[in-house]
């Protein structure tokens, strides 16, 4: 195949589908790998690409995705992990359970889905890898302890992925935005909301289709030279 291969999670909606939107306007072909498919996805999949089942707090289902993928296609030009879950509550309100549930999703999966699918970027010695993180892993907010946490040591394992993975020529990059305008960002209290939005320098509201033209530059070869970095999309947050 010509077309350089793009292989994402959660791709249904949100900063996902806007990702997905992006990488086949500039003619990617596209894994997209969700839970259930939408027919607005199906739609712009077309014949830009393929759509795969995966269950992010199954590992069979994780396991299973990638070995279909990796059957499928010669390279993976990009891994993008986008998919996550979100969940709000106050530490002492955190049950133990609700809380390995996060990280289920939000971390373990990703490193498995990444240790798998990095297997042919390892072969061919070249490829991108970019986890979406977020500014809950940086700020102490009330009621983040789950949800930040999960981000955090997804952040923490970018890090450590670039080190050991730079070797092969793959790049390691998160990218950590604050409140998005998507319909997982909408389920924030309004007060929250208010609150991020005042932390930021600049005005305006963060879009999808912001997050994707970032995602779409640490997949290029435009960012040959930046691994590592924890990139925050927070409107000039002070810290």
């Amino acid at each position: 195949m010509k077309k350089k291969i793009l292989v994402i999670t959660g791709a249904n909606k949100g900063i996902g589908f806007a990702t997905v939107k992006k990488f086949i306007d500039e003619n990617w072909y596209v894994c997209a790998c969700v839970r259930n498919v939408s027919s607005k996805l199906k739609s712009l999949i077309k014949n830009n690409g393929e759509i795969f089942n995966i269950e992010l707090n199954s590992e069979d289902s994780v396991k299973s995705c990638a070995k279909t993928i990796l059957s499928k296609i010669e390279k993976v030009d990009s891994l993008i992990n986008c998919a996550g879950t979100a969940y709000g509550n106050l530490f002492a309100m955190t049950k133990i359970q609700n809380l390995r549930e996060i990280f289920e999703i939000n971390f373990f999966s990703q490193i498995l889905f990444s240790q798998l699918i990095s297997k042919k970027m390892i072969q061919k010695r070249s490829g991108a890898i970019i986890n979406l993180s977020s500014i809950a892993s940086i700020i102490a907010d009330d009621g983040t302890l789950a949800y930040g946490s999960s981000k955090a040591a997804l952040s923490q394992a970018t890090k450590v992925m670039a080190k050991e993975l730079g070797k092969f020529e793959i790049r390691v990059n998160a990218v950590a935005p604050a409140f998005v305008q998507t319909e997982m960002g909408m389920l924030m209290d309004k007060k929250s909301i208010d609150l991020l939005n005042e932390r930021g320098s600049l005005k305006g509201n963060i879009l999808p289709q912001d997050i994707a033209e970032l995602l779409f530059f640490l997949s290029s070869d435009k960012s040959k030279h930046i691994s590592g970095q924890i990139i925050r999309i927070d409107k000039g947050m002070p810290f």
